[in-house]
């Protein structure tokens, strides 16, 4: 089989990115990319996928309230997304999580909401993609994260994605069963202490993303990401552990998200 890069995070169904799909997906196939795992935190973003990828092997959907959105969101909207967890092209319930960086005055609430869409997660069958983001002078999301992924097992595990905290607790997570995912950051010249992380990873249970429209990698960085450049951060991994790791990343892949059709 000829492996290509698999992007197992963009935003393209987002505002900004969803206007320039066709062009976002043939810039990704230049550059390698045969599977993309689409991101969506609204019903507007599944049915903006939907629209464009519904029954398209290339594309995979996850499907989560973002931590930053919950009060955004109407208990209609999250209900509408929960509808959409059976669509045989939804891999994965996420993002989901805590986000305590801009606002921590709800941490209860993202706490019910993360814990509410981990029993959604094991009741149909399904991974989690985790988001993370401490406060600004703390550690306190990862901390609460690890307490509750423990009170609260996956059944199916998942992937703490846009990994950028310690070594330490990346241990706990890989000891949990848990996959992390690696972005642009992994690329940046003040991001050494993600390719610290790198060190202690075994092998099978690295995935990479762009996070498109976020952090694009170098020598990128500055520009809008989108999937094709997660070919980039593949190649900082080839260069990393010193052998072509497309094969390698599209069975992690696989193990995870065993719903997607590679």
């Amino acid at each position: 089989m000829n492996y290509h890069w698999i992007d197992s995070h963009a935003h393209i169904a987002s505002e900004g990115l969803f206007e320039n799909f066709d062009t976002i997906v043939a810039n990704a196939k230049e550059h390698g990319v045969t599977k993309i795992n689409i991101i969506c935190g609204t019903p507007t973003e599944v049915e903006n996928a939907l629209s464009k990828v519904n029954g398209d092997a290339m594309f995979d959907l996850s499907i989560g309230v973002h931590p930053t959105e919950i009060r955004e969101l109407t208990e209609t909207d999250i209900k509408a997304l929960e509808h959409f967890y059976t669509h045989p092209q939804v891999v994965c319930v996420g993002e989901i999580g805590l986000d305590y960086y801009w606002d921590d005055s709800y941490k209860n609430l993202q706490e019910a909401m993360f814990i509410h869409q981990i029993e959604l997660a094991n009741a149909f069958d399904l991974p989690i993609a985790v988001h993370l983001r401490n406060e600004k002078d703390g550690d306190s999301a990862v901390k609460d994260a690890l307490r509750i992924l423990k009170e609260h097992p996956v059944n199916k595990r998942g992937v703490i994605h846009c990994y950028t905290d310690t070594v330490e607790n990346a241990k706990q997570f890989l000891d949990m069963g848990y996959y992390l995912g690696f972005g642009g950051i992994t690329t940046f010249k003040n991001g050494q202490n993600v390719r610290d992380v790198l060190e202690i990873m075994p092998i099978d249970r690295i995935l990479i993303e762009t996070d498109s429209p976020f952090l694009a990698p170098v020598p990128m960085r500055g520009k809008r990401n989108e999937p094709a450049y997660v070919s980039y951060v593949g190649k900082h991994m080839n260069n990393h552990f010193g052998k072509d790791m497309r094969e390698q990343l599209a069975q992690n892949y696989q193990q995870l998200f065993i719903k997607s059709k590679i």
